[in-house]
């Protein structure tokens, strides 16, 4: 039977139109950004005209040769009445304006509301119709995706159950003192680090990351790095085979087959795999800021930490198109990480106080909620009001708000006693349970705490122990478990501090922090890496080595940069490997090293040696492993010289 012409046109048509599709971060329910160009976007036939209509603006475009499209809607007032935006012949019905944000991070962001007490018993008043929710599902990717199966939901008993508790509160409390719809993007998974959040260029932006970016990149299925990588060994096979035969024929040994370089798996712990899979497929949804709680899956590397922290949102910036892209998050709680050493937690906090330095950033502190027998305290209502405080604030102009907590500003040496002063502390400082201050600590020249009594005088914290007459320095809840009840008069708690961490004022800067070196014997097992990060924990993740060929000495060389006075060097071990006795040198041209000092380490401690010596100038630092351990320590071989990080000073 043949069509009529009028049937076979109307038939032709309703297929094309049928081709227009929508990503689902566009479904029913959603909320579009106020006050910013909103992007639209999806696929049909190539060439097809698109036209997209939402609120009286029609904005038309066609699919290119890959059938993608994209327009952009002018910027609008926020909009509680439900509207329909059109694309083609798609429809997403009951379209609200208003504001969006994407909530993201681990365990602690994904916790549902339906997980604790205090939360389960919300859901049941949870009908907000002007409060939308989308949950983005856990899903991998070692390339970024367009589109992820996910839809948007009204705030109901039904809906909030599983969803984020913080994210919940943290819209609900937009919503109610903004007066205007809200929805909230959640891509959270439990047990997750920062790097597979982050995409590849966002590694680039930071130049700390870019080794670890180019290692990354070398490992990423389809890139031109990985390929290379593998041509490379497909000739060294070629080789190989080659010298098989020869070994075979002449009766010898073969040869052991060069080994195949590493590939990342597609899991969640490989970097990237979620920035590709849980928040690309988003891009370039306009939202106005982003709220993050992570870092217990990477509370042990330091100073590291701000720096991953610094290519997530080089990364997410980027792909959103907003280089002032709001980013609050969680200073993350205490909690006793086993039988970890106690200050490696606050060692952490410092890096995220370091992450403030970051523009439009903001941090929530949460140690007085904190429950050291449990890595998901309760109270996550809190948490997102905390979290709200800095939206309120910094976003939306609440100047009146001030969302930190007071934050060590200062301190001085005052005969018997020192002072610490303090920032955000207008309203006045107070004891959160009316006791005396705890966990305030000073010390001497020796450098041994001990338990301060503190008092609190306008701004600031006067300090005093009869077992230290002439202080030197001082800490605050310097402890995995410190639960400090220090606060502002609004309620907000003081964040731990140290006088002398990580820059110890005595002795003035490191002067190798970031500098580069050079190996006699490079480490081709990714760890020739981290001598000069600034990070000297127990079992630092940057950790140095040097290779495993059996010849001693071997050395590694740092250098300053240029010629200056030092006279202080402290070179640091990890529990792990075998490094014993380590010599120091020093040189104005790299070639002329005079020793400056020894030290014989132990086996399996972290320890810490200073070799001080006359002020002389200085470019280069030699740090010379003379022998080894005989027995093991972590089961690496005894060849292997592990150094968790060199430093050089010139203390006064």
């Amino acid at each position: 039977m043949k069509l009529r012409p009028a049937l076979a046109f109307l038939l032709l048509a309703s297929a094309s139109h049928a081709a227009v599709k929508l990503p689902s971060v566009f479904t029913d329910h959603l909320v579009l950004q106020r006050d910013k160009p909103v992007p639209v976007w999806g696929k049909a036939e190539p060439g097809e005209e698109v036209t997209v209509e939402f609120a009286g603006q029609k904005k038309i475009t066609k699919a290119g040769a890959d059938g993608k499209w994209s327009v952009t809607l002018d910027p609008m007032t926020a909009n509680a009445e439900p509207q329909v935006l059109k694309a083609g012949n798609a429809a997403v019905q009951d379209v609200l304006v208003g504001e969006v944000w994407l909530a993201s991070g681990q365990s602690n962001m994904e916790w549902e509301m339906a997980w604790k007490p205090d939360t389960q018993a919300e859901i049941p008043s949870a009908n907000h119709p002007n409060l939308r929710l989308l949950k983005i599902p856990k899903t991998v990717a070692l390339s970024p995706q367009d589109d992820v199966p996910a839809a948007w939901a009204r705030s109901t008993p039904e809906t909030v159950g599983a969803f984020s508790a913080v994210g919940y509160h943290f819209g609900l409390r937009l919503q109610e003192e903004l007066k205007v719809p809200v929805g909230i993007i959640l891509s959270a998974w439990g047990g997750t680090r920062i790097e597979p959040w982050t995409s590849i260029e966002g590694f680039e932006a930071v130049p700390e990351m870019k080794d670890f970016a180019a290692s990354t990149r070398a490992q990423l299925p389809g890139s031109d790095a990985y390929r290379a990588a593998n041509e490379k060994h497909l000739a060294a096979i070629e080789q190989w085979t080659q010298a098989v035969r020869a070994a075979l024929e002449k009766k010898q040994a073969v040869p052991a087959m060069p080994a195949q370089p590493a590939a990342l798996p597609a899991n969640h712990v490989s970097p990237t795999s979620l920035y590709n899979a849980m928040i690309h497929p988003l891009v370039p949804y306009a939202i106005r800021g982003s709220i993050w709680y992570q870092g217990e899956s990477n509370h042990n590397e330091g100073f590291a930490y701000t720096d991953k922290t610094k290519a997530l949102l080089a990364s997410w910036r980027s792909v959103f198109k907003n280089a002032d892209l709001p980013f609050y998050f969680v200073q993350i709680a205490p909690w006793q990480y086993g039988a970890e050493d106690v200050e490696i937690l606050p060692q952490f906090w410092q890096a995220q106080v370091a992450c403030l330095k970051i523009p439009h950033t903001g941090m929530a502190v949460i140690t007085d909620i904190g429950e050291v027998a449990d890595i998901h305290p309760a109270h996550k209502k809190e948490v997102a009001r905390r979290l709200s405080l800095w939206a309120l604030s910094k976003t939306y102009s609440r100047s009146e708000i001030d969302p930190s907590g007071p934050l060590y500003a200062s301190h001085a040496v005052e005969g018997s006693s020192i002072r610490v002063k303090f920032d955000h502390a207008a309203s006045g400082l107070a004891a959160r349970d009316g006791k005396p201050l705890s966990h305030f600590e000073i010390g001497g020249s020796d450098g041994v705490f001990h338990p301060a009594e503190a008092k609190i005088e306008g701004d600031s914290v006067i300090l005093t122990s009869a077992a230290v007459p002439q202080p030197r320095r001082a800490r605050f809840a310097w402890s995995k478990l410190a639960i400090a009840n220090l606060m502002d008069k609004d309620g907000l708690p003081a964040t731990a501090f140290h006088t002398h961490w990580p820059v110890d004022p005595d002795m003035g800067s490191n002067l190798a922090k970031g500098c580069t070196w050079e190996s006699s014997d490079k480490n081709t097992y990714g760890w020739d890496t981290g001598l000069t990060d600034g990070s000297t924990l127990p079992n630092p993740p940057n950790c140095y080595a040097t290779s495993n060929t059996d010849q001693f000495p071997k050395h590694v060389t740092v250098d300053l940069k240029k010629a200056q006075p030092i006279n202080l060097v402290r070179v640091a071990v990890p529990e792990i490997g075998s490094t014993k006795t380590v010599a120091v040198s020093i040189s104005t041209d790299g070639k002329t090293f005079r020793e400056v000092g020894k030290h014989a380490y132990s086996l399996g401690k972290a320890e810490s040696a200073a070799y001080s010596f006359a002020e002389a100038e200085a470019r280069y630092i030699r740090v010379t492993y003379l022998d080894h351990h005989k027995d093991l320590a972590g089961n690496f071989p005894n060849t292997f010289a592990f150094t968790s990080e060199v430093e050089a000073y010139k203390v006064k």
